[in-house]
């Protein structure tokens, strides 16, 4: 009944339901669905947080159930969580001889439990002063110190064109996320519990700002990887979504929808020319079905005509196969030297393509193409004795106008 007062007007009643269900069915310890828990709880207090027509002490009972829910989310996390020797994040870190960093973050995302644990032990009748000082036991200091940390060295490894750096921003960004997720449990849940005593409106206020501010810096880190640019080729290249965990988590949460060519369905069923960028009369042309080079032709005949497929699980990180309209079971694929060949029957990893959109200020987006069996090895149009040949180069920078291409619809 409390629910249906929040989403009065507009929300049908099978989401209000939902969401009454999610909340009620707490003892479920999948982690996936975990995550579907936090977003609706965390959608019911946006709305809450935001609703001036109804009085908040109309959702005790909701704001409760919220609170007991994110006690039982945290202790699930906790329990998944694995040993710091274990942990892929921890690991990759002491890979590249950040052991000062895997300790700090190690400690906050102890810390994190620990007070979500504290916290979930608040119950209706605590005492009015340990209820309006719970923010005061909030580690805030050293979160925002060590997220903001780590959201500069991130945005500097974003811009730089090596390897390495862009495998080391996607660590630091999965790491960022995951304490981002943390925080978000147990700020709202120290939202939940002022919130429903009603002692102190002015303190409960300034939970929510926190929650508020926590956000937007969130919001710019995820502007940081979303948001393509040419400068940013290296790591667009390297960073895929659904690789990442916490990232994944983040947008659950949020309900956040990133861009993304594998999703929309009208590009996919296209047939298109690949054309390049700085001579745009030459396009990508199969020469044969099995074993011959692909070739950039002046032709507009069925041999320049391509299918981009996204690869199965992979649509939310652009990942393609490109297949031949004349030949139907014929792709292209890269070869050892980075030559482009065809092969019949659906390709590995070596005929797999990281799509890359970048804006192009109104005028056709332009587009990097990039293997996936080898990382950064960019299709470009290769001139020899007026022959064009597709070929692979790490020396992006040296070939960036001839790396670009534009995807037509034919």
């Amino acid at each position: 009944k409390e629910l249906q007062k929040l989403f009065a007007g507009g929300t049908p009643d099978d989401y209000v339901k939902c969401a009454a269900k999610k909340l009620s069915d707490l003892t479920g310890t999948d982690v996936a669905d975990v995550f579907q828990k936090l977003a609706y709880g965390v959608d019911i207090l946006s709305k809450l947080t935001g609703c001036s027509t109804v009085p908040v002490l109309s959702f005790t009972l909701s704001l409760s159930a919220l609170s007991s829910m994110f006690k039982k989310i945290g202790s699930n996390l906790k329990s998944a969580d694995a040993p710091v020797e274990e942990d892929s994040i921890f690991v990759a870190l002491e890979r590249y001889g950040d052991s000062e960093l895997t300790a700090e973050a190690a400690c906050l995302v102890d810390l994190l439990f620990i007070k979500n644990a504290y916290f979930g032990e608040i119950n209706e009748q605590a005492h009015e002063n340990i209820v309006n000082s719970l923010e005061d036991k909030f580690p805030t200091n050293d979160i925002v110190k060590f997220m903001g940390k780590l959201k500069v060295k991130t945005h500097e490894l974003l811009t730089t064109s090596d390897l390495q750096s862009a495998r080391r921003a996607s660590v630091y960004i999965n790491l960022y996320f995951r304490l981002a997720n943390l925080r978000t449990i147990v700020l709202w849940q120290v939202f939940c519990i002022k919130q429903r005593s009603n002692y102190d409106q002015q303190s409960t206020r300034g939970v929510l700002a926190m929650i508020n501010e926590g956000q937007k810096s969130d919001m710019e880190v995820m502007r940081y990887v979303t948001e393509t640019s040419f400068q940013k080729a290296v790591f667009h290249t390297i960073f895929q979504p659904t690789e990442n965990e916490n990232f994944m988590n983040f947008i659950c949460i949020h309900r956040i929808r990133i861009p993304s060519l594998g999703h929309d369905k009208k590009f996919c069923r296209q047939k298109h020319f690949i054309r390049s960028s700085k001579l745009p009369d030459y396009r990508f042309e199969m020469m044969s079905p099995k074993t011959d080079y692909i070739g950039g032709s002046q032709n507009s005949s069925f041999a320049c005509k391509f299918y981009l497929e996204p690869v199965r699980n992979r649509k939310l990180d652009g990942i393609f196969y490109m297949r031949s309209v004349k030949w139907s079971d014929s792709y292209v694929s890269m070869d050892k030297d980075g030559k482009c060949v065809s092969v019949s029957d659906k390709p590995g990893t070596e005929g797999q393509w990281k799509v890359v959109r970048l804006g192009n200020e109104g005028l056709l987006p332009q587009f990097l193409f990039s293997s996936i069996k080898w990382p950064c090895k960019f299709l470009f149009l290769k001139s020899c004795w007026r022959t064009f040949s597709i070929e692979g180069t790490e020396n992006l920078k040296a070939s960036k106008e001839n790396c670009l291409w534009e995807i037509l619809d034919v």
